[in-house]
């Protein structure tokens, strides 16, 4: 998929989230999994998330595990309708023009053959992808009005939880390196924006030599390995795996070990990498002296800021749903129904 950090976060969100069927009113049929306010939400809606979801998973869920996550699934769309409801009362409903700017952003990387396949293997249509694309820009205005925008971390702070974690910036020596990864097998994870997988071992060397001769022409290493690299895990960041100490280098393989601390800053090495995974190519972007980093360091307080941004905004997050959830009439007959099942399974003998 795609430019990825984030947007392939999107995009899955997208694929987890399809819940557009819901449709306004109280009428209560046997279709409907809950009711928010007015608005309802229905057992088709959940399903085709569901569906989406056990479609990745490695074997089917037993009966009680598909129940469990069906009532996940349904609690994460009343709290979505929650808060577009509360969203549209604020009037922060994501524009027409922001709708179609991170539907191109989505799109951009894909051939139209790409992601036109890409909806079909998702089972949805480009109107779904842009309502979900609207769903997603709704929420995060409203959480940036209440809750981001309000957010701050002090000096203080920062240099509180340094002193009281300073032993975990006393770092082993560690290389930023970036890689493309080229498996002489099919791949069942394959995520890349080109959707190209080699799937024998003849197929891989042509392959990683044709990305090498590119590479060493000038094009761009993040942009080849978001297109090609069969490393489903560092794909969406362009192949960066960022810090890597040596014994973690190691732990890929001895040869990509050596071949990283034997790297220059900023050098790709100019041949293919084979090790048990496949055949790497392999760049290093920077290297970090090990030894105790200190306060007036710009990247441990950018670390730090950053830790303590996050966990402010998980918990005002978490404490705004719980509010606004609490302002609002939600009826839940999915899990009543569930109940229900589990009440008339128990025979009188087994309630004595």
């Amino acid at each position: 998929m795609h430019i990825q950090a984030k947007r392939l976060a999107l995009v899955v969100g997208v694929v987890m989230l399809v819940g557009h069927g819901c449709k306004k009113g109280p009428t209560i049929e046997p279709g409907t999994a809950a009711v928010v306010n007015r608005t309802e939400i229905r057992n088709s809606d959940v399903e085709r998330v569901f569906q989406n979801r056990i479609k990745t998973s490695g074997q089917p869920p037993s009966a009680e595990e598909a129940s469990t996550l069906r009532l996940n699934i349904l609690s994460q769309l009343i709290n979505e309708e929650i808060l577009m409801q509360r969203a549209g009362k604020d009037n922060l409903t994501a524009t027409e023009a922001e709708v179609t700017s991170k539907f191109a952003e989505v799109k951009k990387d894909y051939t139209e053959e790409k992601f036109q396949q890409f909806l079909k293997d998702q089972g949805i249509t480009a109107d779904d992808l842009r309502r979900e694309l609207a769903k997603n820009a709704t929420i995060e205005k409203l959480y940036n009005k209440e809750i981001t925008s309000k957010i701050t971390v002090s000096e203080a702070e920062i240099g509180e939880y340094f002193n009281k974690n300073k032993q975990n910036y006393n770092l082993p020596e560690s290389w930023h390196v970036m890689h493309i990864l080229v498996t002489p097998f099919p791949d069942q994870q394959m995520n890349n924006a080109k959707g190209d997988d080699a799937k024998t071992d003849e197929q891989a060397r042509q392959k990683v030599q044709m990305l090498m001769r590119r590479i060493l022409g000038g094009e761009d290493f993040a942009v080849l390995a978001r297109d090609y690299s069969e490393d489903p895990t560092s794909v969406p960041n362009g192949g960066d795996l960022r810090l890597l100490s040596a014994q973690q280098l190691e732990s890929i393989d001895p040869r990509f070990r050596q071949v990283v601390q034997n790297l220059r800053v900023g050098e790709t090495y100019p041949a293919p990498v084979p090790t048990k995974y496949g055949y790497h190519i392999i760049k290093l972007v920077e290297k970090e002296p090990g030894g105790q980093h200190e306060l007036n360091d710009p990247k441990v307080q950018a670390d730090i800021r950053q830790m303590i941004f996050t966990r402010k905004e998980t918990l005002l997050k978490t404490a705004y749903l719980e509010v606004v959830r609490n302002e609002a009439t939600v009826q839940d007959f999915l899990a009543k129904k569930f109940l229900e099942e589990i009440g008339k399974s128990v025979s009188p003998a087994s309630s004595k």
